[in-house]
């Protein structure tokens, strides 16, 4: 009878283990929802993407969304308590969003969207490779230009690395993700990376949130600067 008890009570663990779950993965996509559904609103038709051009009422609600997503189990960040492989970063991430006041200084990354004649910034990809030989890093950003055919690809390549750490904010575990941006590529023109200064807020930032398809990034001195990136392959 006892071991009779012991199997039927192990099968309830398991059954109220997957109910929670479950029920965490509900919540957890309630959340990235909300977050993409706002992101959707307050980046009109008519704006700069990534929301360049957001107000800062919208900013403090995105953060406040934000937070509530870092909260949540799925998070692979403290799930994993902070023990990210680069592994689990490889791959391409599209820019949804951005409170960064330089890129919103400069109208983009690099910032030639807003100082090429007819152009503006339409998005941003950023790639990292991984394996035991190489850590590359790529961004690929969108200068659209009129007429379209003269659009073009600004191609950033260089290093990357993670380090675990702790916040200093929250003194809850981090990764800290950084950037070795080595050669500007736009055209013809290749220019060495450390000319662009532009460059320099996404080249050290904390990985605060982190799942198979949604990854948050925040400033490691400024908490309110925050990268939101979607998984595309």
């Amino acid at each position: 009878f006892i071991k009779l008890y012991e199997e039927i009570d192990s099968l309830f663990d398991k059954v109220e283990e997957e109910v929670d779950s479950s029920s965490n993965s509900a919540a957890t996509r309630r959340v990235k929802e909300d977050l993409i559904a706002f992101l959707d609103i307050i980046i009109e038709d008519d704006q700069l993407p990534c929301g360049l051009e957001c107000s800062e009422k919208d900013q403090k609600q995105v953060l406040n969304i934000v937070s509530a997503l870092e909260e949540q189990p799925t998070n692979f960040v403290t799930a994993k308590n902070g023990n990210v492989q680069l592994k689990d970063l490889a791959g391409t991430w599209e820019l949804l969003y951005t409170s960064s006041a330089a890129m919103k200084f400069n109208k983009g990354l690099s910032g030639l969207g807003g100082s090429f004649p007819n152009g503006k910034f339409g998005g941003l990809l950023q790639t990292f490779k991984a394996n035991k030989y190489l850590t590359d890093i790529e961004y690929k950003e969108r200068i659209e230009v009129t007429p379209s055919s003269a659009s073009f690809d600004v191609i950033v390549n260089g290093n990357w690395d993670i380090r675990s750490s702790v916040s200093l904010f929250t003194g809850k575990p981090s990764i800290v993700v950084e950037i070795e941006p080595d050669r500007v590529n736009y055209g013809p023109t290749s220019t060495r990376a450390d000319h662009w200064k532009s460059l320099g807020p996404m080249n050290m930032l904390d990985l605060t949130y982190l799942d198979e398809d949604f990854r948050i990034m925040r400033g490691c001195t400024s908490t309110d600067t925050v990268f939101i990136f979607k998984r595309v392959e």
